[in-house]
């Protein structure tokens, strides 16, 4: 059984922006005054990591107290207010999604940087939230490193299977995500659809690297699925296997 941890943001769907004009107002709101996010980079970062960097870069002297309060704002904030003229579904992700989730060699999981409130809504403004019953969020912990192994608990506890390192794969858009699958000794694959370009990520060297998730073939190669198993049992036309 191969367990996918996917990425979010930059990976399965891209957000218009609303997403930084939430943290400033939710950390403004708490502050009481105007804060700041232009210099922040947030690609590849926990909501935690995020939290604790915006409140460094406008001088705000950050307990982890305040910095989970910050959580909490942001998500009153953002949550409903995001609906899905704000998220777009990236090439290819609605159609892998559909095949993965009828596969009996597959575990669908997820490895985000969202506080978990703001990941499923993401997704299921979208009608993706429905492919992922369990994962790891930026709200566990603001290292991203310690995220994968959370999940993998995680999807034990969900299937009752206990899965192999080397059967887990985390994809994602930055090195945060490349970085995080080897510190956990998974498969890492990589996607050019976030902000970094394949000479960006090429360096971090990922087990493989793709331009998006749209040819359905050259993603489950990537994946290392190998040929399609539908829970059926039977061929899967779609993709042309005997």
């Amino acid at each position: 059984m191969h367990l996918l941890l996917f990425d979010i943001d930059g990976t399965l769907v891209r957000t218009n922006g609303s997403t930084r004009n939430a943290v400033e107002q939710a950390l403004s709101d708490l502050v009481g005054r105007q804060l700041h996010t232009d210099d922040v980079r947030f690609s590849g970062k926990t909501d935690l990591q995020i939290m604790a960097e915006v409140f460094h870069a406008n001088n705000v002297e950050a307990s982890e107290t305040l910095v989970r309060d910050a959580l909490d704002v942001y998500v009153s904030v953002a949550h409903p207010s995001m609906t899905s003229s704000d998220v777009t579904v990236l090439p290819g992700v609605r159609d892998l999604l559909d095949h993965l989730r009828e596969r009996s060699d597959v575990c669908l999981g997820l490895v985000t940087g969202n506080v978990e409130p703001m990941a499923y809504r993401k997704l299921d403004v979208v009608d993706l939230g429905e492919y992922f019953s369990f994962g790891a969020f930026g709200c566990d912990d603001a290292d991203r490193n310690r995220l994968p192994p959370l999940a993998i608990d995680r999807a034990h506890n969900h299937t009752g299977l206990r899965f192999e390192q080397t059967n887990v794969t985390v994809i994602g858009d930055t090195r945060r995500d490349i970085e995080c699958s080897r510190a956990t000794g998974a498969r890492a694959v990589a996607v050019c659809t976030g902000h970094y370009s394949r000479q960006d990520l090429s360096p971090h060297e990922p087990d493989a690297l793709l331009e998006d998730l749209a040819s359905m073939h050259d993603v489950l190669d990537a994946l290392g699925v190998g040929s399609p198993r539908p829970r059926n049992g039977s061929p899967d036309s779609s993709t042309g296997t005997p």
